[in-house]
């Protein structure tokens, strides 16, 4: 299902473009890509909550329970890679949606230090978090949102979902250690989240649903 501000509608229709070469497309398949959608959920099973269901929590608040990376054998920084070349490739493009509609990030300042580690130029950028999330309900487990940028946050942040993995994407203009503890990379376990994202999957898509139409099949 492909949710967007003008038309929401079932289709097998993909975004692409002729964008990068073949070299720099194997890149990002083989360094984010093939790893992270090993653990997507699927037809049958969702592979990282799984693991993360049989693992020991680290911490658990009301509303989240935290989980070591690196306990778990997850290399969470594949996980990190995947969002910020989504990102990255949303920043570079304007992409066409449905019925015409174009969608594109603005990066500023970050977009050339994320574009340098995609390649393997530098090491993971300054001042960039990324907050992975495996969600526990079944609307989050089967809906793809395009990267956007979130409002009435404390720093810029964009949101990313696909297939039940949630990812937060902080960029801040000067170290925050703060969020060092949060982050898969900086955190000293690797941390990934665990929650029941229903609440902000739902507040998503009432805010697409004010200005979009349904199409007809989905009515049904």
């Amino acid at each position: 299902m492909v949710m967007t501000p003008k038309l929401i509608k079932a289709t097998p229709r993909q975004l692409w473009a002729h964008l990068l070469c073949e070299s720099c497309e194997r890149l990002l398949n083989e360094s984010g890509e093939k790893p992270v959608q090993a653990l997507f959920n699927g037809a049958t099973s969702f592979p990282l909550l799984n693991r993360m269901n049989v693992a020991m929590a680290v911490a658990t608040t009301p509303t989240v329970v935290i989980y070591s990376g690196s306990a778990m054998g997850i290399d969470t920084e594949r996980l990190a890679y995947y969002a910020l070349s989504i990102l990255w490739k949303g920043s570079v493009h304007k992409w066409t949606t449905l019925k015409g509609q174009k969608s594109s990030v603005d990066l500023g300042a970050h977009q050339e230090p994320i574009r340098r580690y995609l390649i393997g130029d530098a090491g993971f950028p300054n001042c960039i978090y990324v907050v992975v999330t495996a969600c526990t309900d079944i609307g989050s487990q089967g809906m793809v949102f395009a990267p956007s940028l979130m409002a009435q946050t404390m720093y810029p942040m964009h949101s990313l979902l696909v297939r039940g993995i949630w990812f937060h994407i902080a960029m801040t203009d000067k170290p925050t250690p703060g969020l060092d503890g949060v982050c898969c990379v900086r955190s000293a376990k690797k941390v990934i989240h665990k929650a029941d994202c229903t609440e902000p999957f739902l507040q998503s898509a009432r805010h697409v649903h004010q200005t979009a139409v349904v199409s007809p099949e989905l009515r049904r």
